[in-house]
């Protein structure tokens, strides 16, 4: 599996917070945004990411809503899915919890604190 995550989150800026929280890590690590879930699906059809970070508040759906659509490609089977975002209580990651994801994380507000939660995701995953 490629050491790299797909992030899909329709904020622009969230992309750099994410990489350079990512690359506090380790700066090998590939980091791709989509936008929407058509982006990603583009995206998806010749890559394979290790992780898939979905934002949960998206304009064109929820990442509940993504999360399910994704789950159906079977060429992810391996990929590990985190609804990530600023708008998650218990309903929400329970519902995505069931439909398989790996992980519900909130946004931190900090680089820093994204970087430790990024680092405790990441060092559970020997195959990674």
């Amino acid at each position: 599996m490629p050491r790299e995550i797909l992030l899909i989150d329709d904020d622009e800026n969230e992309l750099e917070i994410f990489c350079d929280a990512l690359h506090v890590i380790d700066k090998t690590i590939t980091c791709t945004q989509t936008k929407n879930l058509t982006e990603a699906m583009e995206y998806l059809q010749h890559n394979s990411p290790g992780y898939i970070f979905i934002d949960f508040d998206m304009p064109t759906g929820s990442g509940v809503e993504y999360l399910s659509e994704l789950k159906k490609l079977t060429k992810l089977d391996k990929s590990k899915f985190i609804l990530y975002s600023n708008h998650i209580d218990a309903d929400i990651s329970q519902r995505a919890i069931d439909l398989g994801a790996y992980r519900c994380i909130k946004k931190p507000s900090m680089i820093d604190l994204l970087a430790r939660r990024l680092k405790e995701v990441l060092e559970t995953d020997h195959n990674f």
